[in-house]
């Protein structure tokens, strides 16, 4: 028997005694996750039934809200609208976004486009159940005053009910049989009915939807619809921004289009088109929560949705990229790896506003401003006629950068993302004691301000509880109010006001996402910018934007104007000849006539690096003449104004917006507006102004007329007219008022502006800067003064000085029966009634106003000339016309059709040279088809082949 070593017994007992210690460390550790899991499932039940209760629900999230809120008070505003931060929530549920464009283009192929385009609709819901029917005070309706007894809002429903709709309470309205591809944007959006297809009339007009005499159904079907659904935009363009990142959205306010007594009930119908100029604020929520704070709202019944959840929610609650919104943007993209291709979920995001509409409000003048009113005389509020808004587009694989190349448009113009606007409903806010703002805008506390308006208190004395007030609690469960004053989110949502699922909202669906408008252009946004100095580098310095027709009637349709592309021929030609860089033409003759438009006006005569023409067919809402009853908006004109600036604002140093009877003339040592601006820009100014007098036409450039029942007879003509051959500026150059002219015709005045300082302009009047959207906080931080109430300075905003600056020629056309009995009223020494004076030009001699007081037939001296613009610029204009036409009359006789046909399937490129001369790449590759007798095709790659296209 051997025996055992002492030494391994000692071993054997040190590892049972291991052992041991080791199973009682391991049931340590077991039984310490059993007490952990038990501890977080208590503690998740507790949670859960806390939540629960809506006064006490999101409790667990007040430490991080409150850590946000104390960040938000210093950056939850940005007032340098040209750079919005934005924080977009990652969505885990979607898959990532892949697009191929080989791929896109072989489903394109193979099942045609009907089986790929979306077409955009609207689903119109039902009216907002937000105030106690039948409470509104109109105010005095015959007291066109705005201010002066303006009514008292409905009483409100306090907190704002649910909305309890389903998808089925829905009516959809399709879009898809006008708008067929992006090649029909912006021309084709449901903004009316179209030429010969309107209800009424805009002159005049009596008729209402209140009263049945108009069908709202019947317009939304066949025009817009947002008489049916007011909370949704007047959209009259859209369109991404070169990094794919943004789509903007250009719309007008359509409760301005009528502001008559008569009309009242659908002025009143139409008040969601100024609340959604009015930012909330929401948190995303999961579905579960949603479900116990509102169970009444649809759901699904199979308990499918994939879109994201909201609840108003006040600024301390909101998420960082929902503090002032207005608009649900949900994102979805064709995938073509599917066959057939499938639309797809490809995100959500939150709009944003380029500015605070209603901070922009409260800036505007001391005392007491509401963005409307009950009484609806709200029109001399220019800055409310414009909306613009923007939708981020989410993070998600290619989707911004298939966006940001065009790629997603394929060949035939059919788009591969689309876009669908949902608006949040709320009622509308009034007076600037009701203003929602954050402490870093206007400070902390609100002033007072003289209640001219009679608003003060209505979110105390205008209530109508739907709960209990004892229960609407904000102090105890929730973080302390940002502001100590303003508007109260709580009072007004409540805490358990969760949105309605998309597919249960009213809303907007398939807004085609299309090319953005600056291919080839370079932004201060541009990693590729090049600066010198502070200046930086762009596509253009100068650019002038040009509302026009064919043919149009004037305000109240006083005068039928036939003669704008003789007009417009030379107004183009001039402005680039004085330094003008680029002129864009915004057609709008498709809103007059469906027989002719400008395109052959001004294609080929000019080039596509010269002029870019828009058509923008949508009719003024209202032609009336300002002092009607009734007050005239010409929505058609400022919403072109809008997406002028919207989308070539950025690529361009200055900016203007004119008429083509309006001329700028260089003057002094001046050769071209271009140096004008150059020394503007050196001299700190943002704005040029030029005062506005109306010139009339020489008597030496005018022959006898008859034509008109007003004129006479053949024999004995008693008016006027400007003869043919004559250019209207030469025709024209004789005003009444001798520069510099007099402070009164700043009236009618007309601007050059920087965009990138100027947010919105509005015909006359830049209405929206960046002086303006200074915040408080941003103003003590630079260590300047600071009020509510915001003017402009002269020094930022400048008069030009018209002797040796530049100034502006007015040349409105004069029509023959304004010169009606011209012979007896310009006699010297005749004393007219009003309205009966002398419409025809005798200029003074050399200008002065001397001893002689009329001429040898004893017509009186009354209007002074630009010799600047007699000796220099007319014989230049005649030349640069005169070079025009021959270049013109080189081309292939049908060169106008040859173009049209090859600018129709897609622009390729803008401007080559070849041999040293420019061309319009169209006009080039319509030489090439016509010389060598090839296909269009075969031509574009000959075109390229050159090596000298400059892709626009």
């Amino acid at each position: 028997m051997s025996s055992i070593p002492i030494g391994r017994s000692k071993n054997a007992r040190n590892t049972r005694l291991q052992n041991f210690f080791l199973r009682v460390f391991l049931v340590c550790i077991v039984l310490n996750v059993l007490i952990q899991v038990s501890f977080h499932l208590h503690l998740d039940r507790y949670l859960s039934l806390a939540s629960t209760s809506p006064v006490s629900s999101l409790t667990n999230q007040r430490e991080e809200n409150s850590a946000q809120s104390n960040s938000r008070k210093s950056t939850s505003h940005k007032s340098d609208w040209s750079s919005t931060s934005l924080h977009l929530q990652k969505q885990p549920d979607l898959k990532p976004y892949t697009f191929r464009k080989g791929l896109a283009e072989k489903a394109l192929a193979e099942y045609g486009r009907e089986s790929i385009f979306q077409p955009l609709r609207a689903y119109v819901e039902k009216q907002l159940n937000d105030t106690v029917p039948n409470t509104v005070d109109t105010g005095n309706l015959d007291d066109k005053r705005p201010k002066i007894k303006v009514g008292r809002p409905g009483r409100w429903y306090v907190p704002l009910p649910l909305r309890e709709g389903r998808p089925e309470d829905l009516r959809m309205f399709d879009y898809g049989r006008k708008l067929k591809s992006c090649n029909d944007l912006p021309a084709k959006l449901p903004v009316d009915r179209g030429y010969g297809d309107h209800a009424t009339s805009n002159v005049n007009n009596r008729l209402t939807y209140a009263s049945g005499q108009l069908d709202m159904w019947e317009e939304a079907k066949e025009g817009c619809p947002v008489n049916a659904d007011p909370f949704l935009p007047w959209v009259h363009d859209l369109f991404p921004d070169k990094t794919g990142s943004v789509v903007h959205f250009i719309a007008q306010n359509k409760r301005r289009c009528n502001s008559g007594k008569q009309h009242i009930k659908d002025i009143l119908a139409l008040q969601p088109q100024v609340t959604i100029m009015q930012p909330v604020s929401v948190q995303r929520i999961d579905e579960g929560t949603a479900q116990k704070l509102a169970p009444e709202l649809w759901s699904p019944d199979d308990g499918s949705s994939n879109s994201t959840r909201y609840r108003l929610a006040p600024h301390e609650e909101a998420d960082a990229d929902a503090m002032f919104t207005r608009f649900i943007c949900r994102f979805r993209a064709m995938d073509y790896s599917q066959s057939p291709p499938n639309l797809v979920n490809v995100g959500e995001t939150l709009s944003t506003y380029p500015y605070n509409y209603e901070f922009v409000n409260y800036r505007k003048e001391l005392g007491d401003l509401s963005m409307l009113t009950p009484k609806g005389k709200d029109n001399p509020m220019f800055w409310l006629s414009q909306l613009r808004f923007d939708c981020p587009v989410p993070d998600n694989g290619d989707l911004r950068s298939t966006i940001a190349s065009g790629d997603g448009v394929l060949s035939d113009g059919t788009p591969s993302v689309y876009l669908d606007v949902v608006p949040i409903r709320t009622a509308p806010r009034y007076g600037k004691e009701m203003s929602y703002f954050t402490p870093d805008m206007a400070g902390d506390r609100l002033d007072q301000f003289f209640d001219k308006l009679e608003f003060s208190g209505l979110m105390k004395n205008n209530l109508a509880y739907t709960q209990d007030p004892k229960t609407i609690d904000r102090a105890e469960n929730h973080p302390e109010r940002l502001m100590k004053n303003g508007f109260d989110p709580w009072l007004f949502w409540g805490n358990r006001h969760v949105l309605p699922r998309i597919e249960a909202s009213g809303r907007y669906e398939n807004f085609p996402v299309c090319r953005h408008p600056g291919v080839g252009y370079t932004t201060s946004d541009d990693e590729s910018t090049t600066k010198q100095g502070d200046t930086v580098s762009k596509k253009h310095k100068l650019t002038a934007c040009l509302w026009a027709a064919a043919s149009f009637t004037t305000r109240g349709n006083a005068e039928a104007v036939s003669n704008t592309q003789s007009r417009l021929i030379e107004w183009i030609e001039f402005h680039l000849m004085v330094g003008f860089d680029h002129i864009y033409v915004y057609d709008n003759s498709g809103a007059h006539t469906d027989e002719t438009d400008l395109e052959s006006t001004l294609f080929p005569r000019f080039l596509e690096s010269e002029v870019t023409r828009i058509d923008w067919p949508s009719r003024v809402c209202n032609n009336n003449i300002p002092a009607h009853e009734n007050t005239g908006e010409r929505s058609s004109q400022y919403a072109a104004e809008n997406s002028c600036r919207a989308r070539y604002g950025p690529y361009t140093e200055w900016m203007a917006s004119f008429d083509t009877d309006e001329y700028l003339i260089p003057m002094g040592r001046y050769n071209s507006m271009a140096e004008v601006v150059d020394d503007a820009t050196k001299d700190g100014s943002q704005i040029l102004t030029f005062r506005s007098t109306r010139a009339s036409p020489l008597y030496s450039f005018m022959e006898p007329f008859h034509e008109h029942e007003m004129c006479g007879e053949e024999s004995d003509p008693k008016c006027l007219r400007v003869k043919d051959d004559v250019l209207f500026a030469e025709a024209y150059n004789c005003d009444f008022d001798k520069s510099p002219k007099p402070e009164w015709s700043e009236r009618a005045k007309k601007q050059l502006y920087r965009p990138e300082y100027v947010a919105t302009h509005y015909v006359h009047y830049a209405t929206v800067t960046k002086g303006l959207l200074q915040t408080k906080d941003e103003a003590t931080r630079s260590g300047l003064s600071w009020t509510p109430a915001f003017h402009e300075s002269r020094k930022v905003d400048r008069i030009t000085d018209e002797i040796n600056q530049a100034v502006m020629l007015h040349t409105k056309t004069t029509v023959p029966e304004y010169t009606v009995d011209w012979q007896e009223r310009c006699k010297f020494g005749v004393t007219n009634k009003f309205g009966e004076n002398c419409r025809v030009g005798f200029p003074w001699p050399d200008n002065d106003v001397g001893l002689e007081k009329k001429d040898a037939n004893g017509f009186g001296y009354n209007c002074f000339s630009n010799q600047k613009l007699n000796d220099v610029w007319i014989p230049k204009l005649r030349d640069a016309i005169g070079k025009r036409n021959a270049r013109v009359a080189s081309l292939p006789s049908d060169a106008f059709k040859i173009v049209k046909k090859v600018k129709s399937s897609g622009k390729f490129c803008g401007f080559c040279k070849y041999k040293d001369a420019s061309f319009d790449c169209n006009q080039r590759a319509a030489y090439l088809i016509k010389k060598n007798k090839i296909s269009e095709s075969k031509a574009k790659d000959l075109l390229l082949a050159e090596g000298n296209c400059i892709r626009q």
